[in-house]
């Protein structure tokens, strides 16, 4: 199915999410979502169709509010989640295991295109900025380039701006994971998403390398995704990793945490993973405040998996209060 046509039935498929959720945790439904009627999907620029700037014009396919398109990816709306977060830091960690190489791909090409779009048709969000970074906490600085060379972005950062209008080649470039520079030993410690995350926005990194990505009135969205577990290196327990996640947002209901990785040993969709414990074990600390998500990567179709975080989303956007630490 061409993209543009798979977009549009992701998005059609999530204004029928929003009447109904299932619950939040490790299971594969996600939570509650936000009330209100949606709005019509706007008309997209560029990947997503016509239109001007690099997502268009439109209006969300969440809550009340009708989007404007600008070249900063929409001005959102009045929706009920207006007085919330107007704004969204994203960080994607990418197990780069050579048997990963499916999933990376189905996120390059398929996943992050239509998230990337569905995320600004939430009414209220004028804008995202997402980064990405293996599983190795050491370096834990965001990656700037892909295996075949310099991404170039065009925010000038070390991340990538919903403004940009070349946002879904660099994102394909950045995922093309570059790892030289990884100085873990690749006995296993080289599987640690969530905590190169946590990583990545502590000190040293978040004062250096990744200056400037959080900002204090912006929700915070960790996507990892492994076909083993969670292995930190040293060994800290999931509530851990949990609690240096929420202390860089000051509030655990300003984080979204999406976890992908095996319920079970398996043979699935993208070939064989292991059972994420730790993993799901991490989710659950999220989910009390239904924040928490895990999709099973053996039942594959990861834009599913991201499907149901986009409701967490628009629910904890609706709930945002800025805390300044």
């Amino acid at each position: 199915m061409e993209l543009r046509t798979w977009c549009a039935a992701l998005c059609a498929g999530m204004m029928g999410l929003v009447g109904c959720g299932g619950d939040s945790g490790t299971n594969e439904d996600s939570g509650s979502p936000g009330a209100g009627s949606g709005g019509s999907q706007g008309q997209g620029g560029d990947t997503f169709g016509s239109g001007s700037g690099p997502f268009g014009q439109g209006g969300g396919s969440f809550g009340n509010g009708v989007g404007g398109g600008s070249a900063n990816g929409g001005t959102g709306g009045s929706g009920a989640n207006s007085a919330g977060c107007e704004h969204v830091d994203v960080v994607f960690a990418l197990d780069n295991s050579s048997s990963m190489n499916e999933e990376k791909e189905s996120m390059r090409e398929v996943v992050f295109p239509a998230f990337a779009q569905a995320l600004l048709d939430i009414s209220g969000i004028q804008d995202f900025r997402a980064a990405v970074i293996d599983a190795c906490p050491l370096p834990a600085n965001f990656h700037t380039r892909g295996a075949a060379g310099e991404c170039s972005f065009q925010s000038g950062q070390s991340w990538m701006e919903s403004s940009s209008n070349e946002l879904t080649g660099e994102f394909q470039c950045v995922a093309d994971l570059y790892a030289d520079d990884v100085e873990c030993s690749g006995n296993n410690d080289d599987e640690q998403p969530a905590s190169a995350v946590a990583a990545a926005l502590e000190p040293p990194f978040s004062q250096e390398e990744n200056a400037g990505f959080v900002r204090e009135n912006a929700l915070l969205v960790v996507v990892v995704i492994t076909d083993e577990d969670e292995q930190p290196v040293p060994e800290q327990a999931p509530q851990a990793i949990h609690d240096r996640l929420v202390a860089v947002k000051g509030e655990a209901k300003n984080v979204v945490f999406l976890g992908i990785g095996g319920r079970t040993d398996c043979e699935g969709a993208y070939g064989s993973a292991d059972e994420a414990d730790n993993l799901q074990r991490l989710v659950d600390t999220f989910a009390g405040d239904g924040r928490g998500f895990f999709w099973d990567l053996c039942e594959g179709r990861l834009e599913d998996g991201l499907t149901n975080a986009l409701t967490a989303i628009e629910e904890a956007c609706e709930e945002f209060v800025p805390v300044v630490n």
